[in-house]
């Protein structure tokens, strides 16, 4: 049982970080517009779906629709504006230090 203590913190956490992201995406997106108004644009009909880690890397999952898909928002440009906007709002509003984001763009 000790052992599933740890994983089962870890899911309530990524459950509410994700939630956080949720209701603040929209202040978010002005951090992305920012930088590219055409990521911003596409992502605005889209919204934050879960969180894993891996090696120390938090992945974030972004849920955009399908069309928004087709015209190009899976670049990796793209994925790291995204990751760094998160970053920025998190010590902005937080004042939170977030280890390396990466952000998945899923339909």
């Amino acid at each position: 049982m000790e052992q599933q203590k740890p994983h089962v913190r870890y899911d309530e956490f990524a459950t509410q970080f994700t939630s956080v992201l949720h209701q603040h995406w929209s202040d978010i997106l002005l951090i992305v517009n920012r930088q590219s108004p055409r990521v911003a644009t596409l992502l605005r009909a889209s919204i934050p779906s879960g969180l894993r880690r891996m090696d120390g890397t938090w992945c974030i999952r972004v849920v955009a629709k399908r069309a928004v898909r087709r015209e190009r928002l899976n670049q990796p440009h793209d994925n790291e504006i995204v990751a760094q906007a998160i970053r920025l709002w998190a010590h902005s509003v937080a004042q939170l230090k977030l280890p390396r984001v990466t952000v998945d763009f899923e339909s």
